[in-house]
């Protein structure tokens, strides 16, 4: 190791003309004899919560066996390169209040929260994310952030998982061209003159900072140049596949409305949203996230997949077959879209490990038997490592259908350094999850 007393700021910007770009962690960033430990023994360690409404077909989905020999089930193979890096978990509830029958938005507003919700008025309780934001968030520029692939309108009626306040839902950002301008305009305001002026030379937002690169660049060791090449294209990639997005139709094909930035298929979407999470991430710019592949009783429906009934229509399949064996087409082409996200996360090395092995990820939805609503037994997994907190490679079973899903969310808070007496209707940390 080459000892020097001169090292970077952690929080070190590239400024330029309406953007402003944090820095993911280069070991320039960590002072002189003490990169060992402020890598290895203390790295940043970041909470996620990835969201997918209306359950699953859950004969296809739950794995078999249990423990370490557990065997992935068909909806999960996806997910097989990475298998010692989550913990697939069964018998947890969202359900507070079992003497009422579901309905979409009370799960949905429970499922982070373990609180049940009043109808007609905003009054449920902080979210897990938004405990964990108030510790983790004093250190990045932003606090947290909720992103998804559909508008979602917050009202009394129709409210998201995420409450700042009991009383404070939280939007969510479907536009990935406000994503970015958001994550990498100035202070994180959106300049929309600069942007305009972009947009219309059609240069990117990092020509505005390129001699500062270039200038970095001589001053890094051959590993960090490695790491700022791969965020600069990183960066340059997402620009190019909104731009992509957002071109005016050729003429002579039919207007069809849709969100700036934007891809026309949803897969492609739910990718660029991930890429802004993980830029997001690897700059350092939050700690705590959201994502949402869509709203609650989405209808969205799945060409790619060669299935033409909306998404709410199948769920309420009443166990009729054709119903069944398109979810389950859903539920595999979600974990595939999940295990790319997983896979960007692990391949960004950080000190002795990964973002993905600094990382605690809850992967469910707030359904397992959507036909009847059902919020008990959710389909859960945990991915990533918490720094070395969490075992993978394991699938938990809970008897019945009674722990409280909050548990596991002590537990993450617990792991990720923020220890959380009680979360709406929790017990107690889930001891099984422990190292």
């Amino acid at each position: 190791m080459i000892v020097t007393q001169k090292h970077l700021h952690r929080r070190t910007f590239l400024r330029g003309a309406g953007v402003s770009f944090a820095l993911p962690l280069l070991d320039a960033m960590i002072p002189a004899l003490r990169a060992e430990r402020t890598t290895a023994a203390a790295p940043v360690r970041r909470l996620g919560f990835v969201f997918y409404p209306l359950g699953v077909d859950q004969d296809r989905w739950r794995p078999s066996g249990e423990g370490a020999e557990y065997k992935l089930s068909p909806a999960l193979e996806p997910l097989a390169a990475h298998r010692s890096k989550f913990v697939v978990i069964s018998g947890l509830s969202s359900d507070p209040d079992r003497t009422k029958a579901g309905f979409h938005d009370r799960a949905l507003a429970s499922f982070m929260t373990g609180v049940e919700p009043t109808k007609g008025k905003v009054h449920v309780g902080i979210s897990v994310d938004q405990v964990a934001a108030r510790a983790l968030g004093k250190e990045t520029q932003f606090a947290s952030l909720e992103l998804g692939t559909e508008k979602t309108n917050v009202n009394a009626n129709h409210v998201g998982p995420v409450f700042k306040s009991a009383t404070v839902p939280l939007p969510f950002e479907h536009n990935p061209r406000r994503v970015f301008e958001r994550l990498f305009g100035e202070g994180g305001r959106i300049d929309p003159v600069a942007s305009a002026a972009r947009d219309q030379s059609d240069r990117s937002s990092l020509d505005a900072v390129t001699e500062r690169i270039a200038e970095l660049r001589r001053q890094l060791g051959p590993a960090d140049r490695r790491k700022l090449d791969e965020y600069v294209e990183s960066i340059r990639d997402v620009e190019r596949r909104i731009e992509v997005a957002s071109r005016k139709r050729p003429a002579g094909l039919p207007a069809i409305e849709r969100p700036s930035g934007a891809p026309d298929t949803w897969p492609e979407h739910v990718k660029l949203m991930f890429d802004l999470q993980t830029l997001a991430v690897q700059a350092d710019l939050t700690r705590v996230w959201t994502f949402m592949y869509a709203r609650e009783a989405t209808s969205i429906n799945f060409p790619h997949l060669g299935i033409t009934m909306g998404h709410h229509e199948i769920s309420h399949h009443n166990f009729e077959r054709e119903k069944l064996d398109a979810l389950a087409k859903i539920n595999l082409d979600q974990s595939r879209l999940f295990a790319y996200f997983l896979s960007k996360l692990d391949a960004l090395k950080e000190g002795a490990g990964s973002l993905l092995d600094h990382s605690l990820i809850l992967y469910g939805s707030d359904l397992s038997v959507p036909t009847s609503h059902s919020q008990r037994d959710l389909p859960i997994i945990v991915a990533g490592g918490a720094a070395g907190r969490i075992v993978g490679g394991r699938y938990l079973r809970f008897p019945g259908d009674t722990t409280p899903l909050t548990n596991l969310y002590l537990t993450m808070l617990d792991k990720a350094g923020v220890p959380t007496e009680k979360l709406g209707d929790s017990t107690g940390k889930l001891n099984r999850l422990e190292v």
